[in-house]
This record gives structure tokens, C-alpha cells and sequence, in this order.
């Protein structure tokens, strides 16, 4: 008769566990994210600049 408090204490702790986990990937894929995101600014920043400085050696291989 006491199996089912056992399983129901076990089951307690699993889903604590399980809980605490899926915090942890909340947490994980946000900073990701974040990072994905910086990299993505920096990116087309890097590229507006690159796009600058052809345009310059375009006008200067034109003259």
C-alpha cells in the first residue's frame, strides 16, 4: 500500500526535475538568440560598409 506514495514522491521529483531543465533551455535559447541576433546586426553592418568602400574603388578604378 505505501508503493504509491514512493512512485507518487518519485514522480514529485521527476517533474521538479523536468521543470528545472526546461528552465535551463528557456534560459539557453534566449541567450543564443541574443547572440544570434547581435551577429546578425554586426553582419549587415559589415556589409553596408563593405558595399561603401566598392562603391569608393569602383569610382576610383573609373577614373
Amino acid at each position: 500500500m505505501d508503493n504509491w506514495k514512493g512512485k507518487a514522491i518519485e514522480r514529485q521529483h521527476e517533474n521538479k526535475a523536468l521543470k528545472k531543465r526546461a528552465k535551463e533551455l528557456i534560459i539557453s535559447r534566449e541567450n543564443w538568440k541574443t547572440k544570434a541576433m547581435a551577429e546578425k546586426r554586426q553582419k549587415s553592418m559589415f556589409e553596408k560598409e563593405l558595399n561603401k568602400i566598392k562603391k569608393k574603388l569602383n569610382r576610383i578604378i573609373g577614373l
